[in-house]
């Protein structure tokens, strides 16, 4: 109960955060890009990501998971390596924080995926999918707010 409500809190701030940058789209341009409409949808392309991998994790979805997973893959590529967006040097590195903790958690739930089947589900299939991606959010949530320039961004 306590994870639900931190997370729908989490998605609101967020979307507020969102909404408030694209507001200042047009005059906000800094340095690397920070402001920039590439930055604010990038931010915004996280985001949405990030609230389907936790959706899908809390309904136990081990295949939605997965193609989600799969969707961030050239994102965060993307980002991390600078290729699509001009974004700071911060951002860049919160990037590759989350591809990196997004293979970890992709590797436990294509495990956890193959056993799908033959376990006898001791713990739920949700519990075991919010315990993988976990560090995954931490770092969507991280990126989404150096994308937006430091705006507030609770992580729960």
């Amino acid at each position: 109960m306590k994870s639900a409500l931190t997370r729908a809190l989490t998605v609101f701030v967020t979307a507020a955060a969102v909404t408030l940058a694209g507001v200042g789209v047009a005059t906000a341009g800094g340095p690397g890009g920070t402001g920039s409409s590439s930055t604010t949808s990038a931010a915004a392309e996280v985001q949405g990501l990030r609230d389907q991998l936790a959706a899908r994790a809390d309904r136990g979805d081990v295949p939605g998971t997965q193609a989600t997973l799969s969707r961030l893959d050239p994102l965060l590529s993307d980002l991390a390596q600078g290729n699509r967006y001009t974004i700071q040097a911060a951002a860049k590195d919160s990037a590759a924080t989350a591809q990196q903790e997004t293979a970890k958690a992709r590797k436990g739930v294509d495990d956890l995926a193959a056993q799908l089947h033959s376990r006898q589900s001791l713990p739920p299939v949700s519990a075991l999918l919010n315990a993988l991606l976990q560090r995954v959010l931490i770092s969507l949530s991280a990126l989404v707010n150096d994308l937006l320039g430091g705006l507030p961004v609770p992580v729960g």
